[in-house]
């Protein structure tokens, strides 16, 4: 009875993993392909990157010249100056002005130009800690892939040892039946089956982890219906062969990411330095400026003429009166704002020297800062270099170990095999317990346990090896 109970139990389990046939299994490439367009990460890089080119492009606009319109209009109350007159009036009226303005930078201290060309290397910078964040997604889905299959793979080797305890259970019953087993024995075995069937059931609920850490990282709604396709013939190269660290490193050096944008963040100190130069140079400017007015009070003058004053205004040496020419003007009745505009119109064109002499010590402080960022960005990019050449080193030492450990398993799991068939016939004729039964069994379980660890490490490892140099991940 106890049996039948463990037969339907494990028959459960089973059921409740089998993939739907008309489900979509997904492969390693489409996981990476999906978590790569739809993380969230990687879209704030891209808009990071899309200012990035903004602020160049901006840089470049800064060459041409700029152009300003000014314009007021004003209403007067009280006394105040008649500009036209120049003479003092107690009246209300209205006047405005309007002017047009433009300046171009001849020369700055090559200013505009090291903050076009730092500006381009912002934005290669950006770019590449774009591609940064999809080579981590890249490696984070086929850490979390590879993790699934591992999970199958004991999973499928936890009911494969279900499979053989019930087949055993049932060869002990008809045992115990004739008289050739004790029943001590097939509770023993039935105990056996129990803490197997737990076993499956760990198993079956870590492969449901490792999918919601799979759906997780590809931003999916539910990981419900979400299967990955199995490879049918996953197996690994037991020459394992590996490049040496230092020609892995001259190849990944080329083309990170992380290495490139350290690189073109060092550029970029490089240009804020000569920026930070640029400051102490003078300046020379080119401009141009248009400016008019109008004013209520204004008259225009339709014809003058000029006469002496009727009253003398000095005396020569002799003694004679002198008189002066006075003009005398007469004024139309009205003065249109847009005559006033076109005949006090002023223009004037200018070219500007600017002399930095003193502003406080930050010029110089600019450039001392700019000499310790650029020190810095050396800094962080030797890191780079380094931690790169470290993490090659690690990988390569961790895949070699990982093969001699999957090496040393699979001869091992051939032993266990061959022991346990070796302990199970002697069991069935009653040469040894049932204890000597489960310990040969669960040392074999444990055998293939860290045979598939030990592969899927090694897979894992080498397919890191095979990024550094370049090739896309694949299985």
């Amino acid at each position: 009875m106890k049996s039948l109970k463990f037969v339907l139990s494990f028959l459960v389990v089973i059921s409740m993993s089998l993939p739907s046939n008309a489900q979509k299994e997904w492969t390693l490439e489409e996981c990476i392909n999906y978590a790569i367009s739809n993380n969230i990460q990687v879209k704030r890089q891209e808009l990071s990157a899309y200012s990035a080119e903004k602020n160049h492009l901006q840089s470049k606009m800064e060459i041409l010249p700029n152009l300003n319109a000014n314009g007021q209009h004003y209403l007067n109350s009280g006394k105040a100056i008649n500009y036209e007159t120049y003479t003092y009036v107690n009246e209300a009226f209205q006047g405005g002005s309007i002017s047009l303005s433009s300046e171009v930078n001849l020369f700055n201290g090559l200013q505009t130009f090291n903050t076009i060309r730092k500006s381009k290397l912002d934005l290669m910078a950006q770019l590449e800690s774009v591609d940064k964040v999809k080579n981590d997604i890249t490696l984070n889905v086929a850490t979390a892939y590879l993790q699934i299959l591992l999970n199958k793979e004991l999973r499928d080797n936890a009911k494969k040892q279900l499979d053989i305890t019930l087949e055993q259970i049932e060869k002990t019953k008809r045992l115990v039946e004739i008289g050739n087993a004790a029943k001590g024995d097939l509770l023993q075995i039935e105990a056996q089956a129990a803490g197997e069937l737990a076993a499956l059931t760990d198993t079956e609920n870590n492969l449901k982890v490792a999918y919601l850490n799979l759906s997780q990282l590809l931003n999916l709604e539910s990981s419900e219906n979400f299967e990955i396709l199995f490879p049918e013939n996953l197996e690994i190269n037991l020459a394992g062969y590996f490049s040496g660290v230092d020609s892995i490193y001259g190849t990944a050096i080329e083309f990170l990411p992380e290495i490139k944008g350290a690189e073109y963040s060092l550029k970029s100190s490089e240009r804020s330095l000569a920026i930070s130069h640029g400051r102490i140079s003078p300046t020379i400017s080119l401009g141009y400026q248009y400016s008019s007015r109008y004013n209520e009070l204004s008259n225009r003058i339709e014809s003058s003429s000029v006469g002496l004053s009727d009253y003398a205004t000095g005396q020569t040496q002799s003694g004679e009166d002198t008189y002066s020419y006075i003009p005398t003007y007469n004024y139309s009745s009205s003065y249109p704002y847009m005559d006033q505009i076109s005949d006090n119109a002023s223009h004037f064109v200018y070219v500007a020297l600017r002399i930095p002499i003193f502003n406080n010590w930050q010029t110089m402080n600019s450039v001392s800062q700019s000499k310790i960022m650029l020190q810095d960005s050396k800094l962080s990019l030797d890191l780079q270099k380094q931690n790169l050449y470290k993490s090659i080193q690690q990988a390569r030492v961790q895949a070699i170990a990982a093969l001699e450990r999957y090496k040393a398993n699979s001869q091992a799991v051939e032993a266990m095999e061959e022991a346990f068939r070796y302990t199970e016939q002697k069991f069935q004729v009653g040469l040894v317990d049932i204890l000597e039964y489960k310990t040969a069994k669960n040392n074999l379980n444990k055998t293939k346990s860290d045979a598939l660890q030990a592969k899927f490490e090694y897979i894992f490892r080498s397919k890191i090896l095979d990024f550094y140099k370049g090739e896309q991940i694949v299985l």
